[in-house]
């Protein structure tokens, strides 16, 4: 059976925008549903008391998002590798907790764009922390922090998070 193709492309308006303002990170096991229609997420269940927890983006940051699709022809397979990478200009003792925090958990991320649009990574799956880096830099103008790299495999692509679901993303559940 073929899968069917419903749409073509066309080039629109250029009025996209690339980079990350923010990353919401919430731990995956405290998230106990989600629901979606065609691509977009329609609401989020967070365990009683739960909530996503926003970090700024720095506004000439290095902060990226992918979802990179890997077929393999030969076994008749898809999946997606999904990628949040996510700078942090401070080395302190609370940003430490923080980040151990994060390393220690399987985590679902939402990043608003500069474009405006929300997108969730790790949905079905979640995320972890792989290898990433902390230092002082050489320079003096060089980072004082972390680069974090959050990694994860999911079946389908990312998902676009609705409007009302995004202003509710650091509500208590």
């Amino acid at each position: 059976m073929a899968c069917a193709i419903t749409s073509g492309y066309a080039i629109d308006c250029r009025d996209s925008v690339g980079g990350i303002d923010a990353v919401y990170f919430a731990e995956f096991g405290n998230i106990t549903s989600i629901a979606d229609s065609s691509g977009t997420v329609t609401g989020i269940t967070k365990a009683t008391g739960k909530r996503f927890y926003k970090f700024e983006v720095p506004t000439k940051s290095t902060a990226t998002a992918t979802s990179n699709p890997q077929p393999s022809t030969e076994n008749g397979t898809l999946f997606f590798e999904q990628s949040v990478v996510l700078p942090i200009n401070k080395r302190d003792a609370t940003t430490r907790n923080i980040v151990t925090t994060l390393a220690k958990n399987k985590l679902i991320a939402v990043t608003k764009d500069k474009d405006g649009t929300y997108r969730m990574y790790g949905k079905e799956y979640g995320l972890y922390l792989d290898p990433s880096t902390g230092g002082t830099g050489a320079a003096a103008g060089d980072p004082n922090g972390y680069a974090l790299t959050f990694t994860g495999v999911e079946k389908e692509d990312f998902f676009v998070v609705s409007p009302s679901v995004a202003a509710a993303l650091e509500t208590a559940g």
